[in-house]
């Protein structure tokens, strides 16, 4: 879920963020698409690191 949900966020964050009028304070929503983007990145860092610990440790037979 995480691998799928992170880099949708960090594409929409930086789409926000890339058509944002005004700079941060002015309410146009510069900084959620900031937050966006980094805990896009989290969350698929994140994603990833438990996949690749999950595939590791299957038990066999």
């Amino acid at each position: 879920m995480a691998l799928t949900a992170g880099p949708i966020a960090m594409a929409l964050g930086g789409l926000f963020a890339a058509t944002a009028d005004g700079g941060l304070g002015t309410g146009n929503g510069l900084g959620g698409a900031f937050v966006a983007l980094v805990l896009g990145l989290v969350s698929t860092v994140l994603g990833g690191t438990a996949l690749s610990r999950t595939r590791g440790s299957v038990p066999t037979g």
